[in-house]
């Protein structure tokens, strides 16, 4: 019958779908696993009347591929374009669902073609035995579903079976290094046997000198705990030395505050100065006018009784001057006498205040130097002080510091060592045996560079803890500040997982190493809890600290194509950056996968 299609379109960077439980979200990672050749799709109620799965494809290249699988069908048309409905013209290709070495004619020999590494070998068993790659062996550290991102067994061995172990730990190894398992060597001739003996003899003596060179009377095992215990020590010491940097820089903004303050002050202090020098010179001349007022006056009073002749006043001549005349004349300059001298003096009342104010401001300058001087002499002291306790600690980073560089180079020298006796145990001599069958045989450099970026992943994630990352390539496991993940939590472990795969898909596409370029995490952060209150009546998920930057780091740092399912809403900073879909909740656009049934 027809049915409205059930669509979901991905982003080439960042898909989050989101919503209440049993909407979809899950069937739309099982489906996208289903399209890449696993072999059964659980069925939903919400799925009945549907017959077949379109899932689009981006190669590298540019083109653009459809790929259609009926629902439990064994096979996969290919389509060379994009197509958006049930295709009614013939399939430019038809291939099998289920692996097959011996033939192309399967999906994943297709995709292993169109990623161009098809052929790559993998060990199949302890004994040796090499086989070709797998697409489904790829998918299952891409395509990761909410059972196996909590599953306490490694994110390496996805199939759950003993017997698999040493072919899914082959597979990684490939991953990681680009190294393929060689093939099953022919047996040596007696040439080749003594020419194989000579190589052993160099390499032994070269085993012989590099463990002269060791100093430590230890393992790696236990040289990676000496040197996990070290790093927790320098995260401590650093700690701690950090924080007496912090007061240290707030003692010196202290005391360049004072100084700073004290510039000003002095500043204000020769300003202060400079008027009271030019105001006591002021005051000395409106001293020295009143004292040559007070001559005028008396002057004026003589000249006027005793001097007889022209007026010494008007410049008249006696024969013109009426009675009384000196009288009126000096009466008139007295009072001009008296005016002046009651304007001086008042303006030297003025400025006395004036001066008197200005002392007093001097006067507080120089308390308040006086008090900051022992500010700074106290500030000083402290200084002193706090560089006296910060010595040990610069001394104890010194030297934890040392010590770890000596225990990386005692690993260095047993990872030279395991390469020596490996290349060894290669040089067969005696029989025609096959080569040892190592999956575990990783490149130490390539596992710290692996260890390195789950770091940087942990840590753009904000996830607690020093996140000193170890990954063992003989058990496959994963461990996190000296814990293997299979012993933490549940959401602790969903959180490592999806570090895991994304770091994995981060490192490998920026080297240019095999990746399908693309990875599904299904509930990667639903069940984390804080870890410092995990024993509350009603604990918190995942605290938005960490989701912020889980989501932040996968926009900011692109691996590729990211497809995230969550049941929680994501944060709201991811909008308009990302592929949104909601489920059944407030707002959201549609119910879930499949359309309601009243629309079909």
């Amino acid at each position: 019958m027809d049915k409205p299609p059930a669509a979901m379109e991905f982003s080439p960077g960042l898909t989050v779908i989101y919503g209440a439980s049993d909407t979809g979200k899950s069937y739309v990672e099982e489906a996208v696993d289903y399209m890449l050749g696993a072999s059964e799709l659980k069925s939903v109620p919400e799925g009945d009347g549907y017959t077949r799965i379109l899932l689009g494809l981006r190669v590298s290249d540019g083109r653009s591929l459809t790929l259609s699988r009926a629902i439990g069908g064994d096979t996969i048309e290919v389509f060379n374009h994009d197509l958006r409905e049930v295709p009614s013209e013939p399939a430019d290709e038809t291939l099998k669902s289920k692996h097959n070495a011996k033939s192309k004619k399967n999906i994943s020999r297709y995709l292993l073609t169109v990623l161009g590494i098809d052929g790559r070998r993998v060990l199949q068993n302890s004994g040796g035995k090499a086989l070709p790659l797998n697409f489904r062996d790829l998918a299952r550290l891409a395509v990761v579903n909410d059972t196996r991102m909590a599953d306490q067994r490694s994110p390496v061995l996805g199939t759950r079976m003993p017997q698999n172990e040493t072919r899914e730990k082959s597979v990684f190894k490939l991953l990681l290094s680009g190294q393929e398992e060689p093939e099953r060597p022919a047996a040596p001739s007696n040439l080749e046997k003594q020419f194989g003996k000579g190589k052993i003899a160099v390499i032994d003596h070269l085993i012989d000198e590099t463990r002269e060179k060791l100093t430590m009377e230890a393992n790696q095992s236990q040289l990676r705990e000496r040197l996990d215990r070290l790093q927790a020590s320098l995260g401590e010491v650093t700690a701690a030395a950090i924080e007496l940097a912090e007061v240290r820089t707030g003692l010196l903004r202290d005391r360049r505050g004072l100084e700073e303050i004290d510039l000003a002050a002095q500043q204000q202090a020769a300003e202060v100065q400079q008027l009271l020098a030019r105001f006591a010179l002021l005051k000395e001349q409106y001293e020295s006018d009143l004292a040559r007022l007070q001559m005028v006056g008396e002057a004026g009073t003589l000249l006027g009784y005793f001097q007889t002749g022209t007026c010494v006043f008007c410049g008249a001549e006696p024969q013109h001057q009426h009675p009384e005349h000196h009288v009126a004349e000096s009466t008139q300059l007295a009072a001009s006498v008296s005016a002046e001298t009651r304007k001086t003096t008042d303006l030297l009342s003025d400025l006395l205040l004036m001066i008197e104010d200005l002392e007093e401001q001097a006067a507080d300058i120089e308390s308040a130097r006086a008090a900051r001087d022992e500010q700074l002499t106290l500030n000083a002291a402290e200084l002193r002080a706090l560089d006296q306790r910060m010595q040990p600690v610069d001394t104890d980073t010194t030297e934890l510091l040392n010590v770890r560089s000596r225990v990386e180079s005692e690993l260095a020298l047993h990872a030279q060592i395991q390469q020596l006796e490996d290349l060894k145990a290669s040089l067969s001599t005696v029989a025609p045996a096959l080569p040892a069958a190592r999956p575990d045989g990783i490149p130490a450099a390539d596992v710290a560079d692996f260890e390195r970026m789950i770091h940087a992943t942990l840590e753009a994630w904000h996830v607690p803890g020093n996140n000193h990352v170890i990954y063992d390539p003989t058990t496959a496991e994963l461990s996190v500040d000296g814990q293997p993940r299979k012993s933490r939590g549940r959401g602790m472990r969903s959180i490592l997982h999806a570090a895991f795969a994304v770091s994995l898909a981060r490192r490998n596409t920026a080297r240019d190493l095999i990746h399908p370029g693309f990875v599904v995490l299904d509930t990667p952060v639903l069940t984390y809890r804080r870890p410092e209150d995990p024993e509350e009546e009603r604990p918190e998920l995942m605290t938005s600290d960490v989701v912020e930057n889980f989501y932040q780091d996968l926009l900011e740092n692109p691996l590729g194509q990211v497809i995230v399912i969550e049941n929680p809403t994501p944060p709201t900073s991811i909008r308009g950056r990302a592929a949104v879909h909601a489920f059944s909740v407030d707002g959201s656009v549609r119910q879930g996968f499949f359309p309601p049934r009243d629309r079909q």
